[in-house]
């Protein structure tokens, strides 16, 4: 029987821009699409985002309209993604000059998080539970 999965769909006005974060500066692996197509899927561990340009025209007039209009503009929640080699990862990311909202810190459940933010104001919390390497 096949499971059921989320897989968040990211929109941005600059698509390019979006997928060297995603992929250079967190190591997220490409899956499939490309530029031209305006849709990408990318992947890291078990975490799948599709990154969408807000310009296609993939959808009904008034929702693609709806994109647009939201498209950059700021918002409390966060993708909330579980991480292998966190310190590799925060290390990676404070590099490449990644805005980095909340450092690299040991939480009372039990975990390591760090929350960074995308290209387009986008938050991404990466975790690690304390007992993982």
């Amino acid at each position: 029987m096949p499971g059921y999965g989320v897989i968040p769909a990211l929109r941005f006005r600059d698509l390019e821009e979006a997928v060297r974060f995603y992929v250079d500066v967190l190591g997220f692996e490409l899956q499939r699409g490309d530029l031209a197509e305006g849709n990408i899927s990318v992947r890291y561990g078990d975490a799948q985002l599709m990154l969408e340009s807000a310009a296609a025209a993939f959808y009904g007039t008034a929702y693609n309209q709806a994109i647009r209009e939201r498209a950059g503009t700021a918002g409390p929640n966060a993708l909330y993604i579980e991480a292998e080699r966190i310190d590799t990862l925060a290390q990676r990311a404070a590099s490449a000059g990644a805005r980095i909202l909340d450092p690299l810190a040991e939480r009372p459940w039990g975990q390591r998080e760090f929350t960074v933010e995308d290209p387009a104001g986008n938050w991404l919390t990466f975790w690690q539970s304390l007992g993982g390497g």
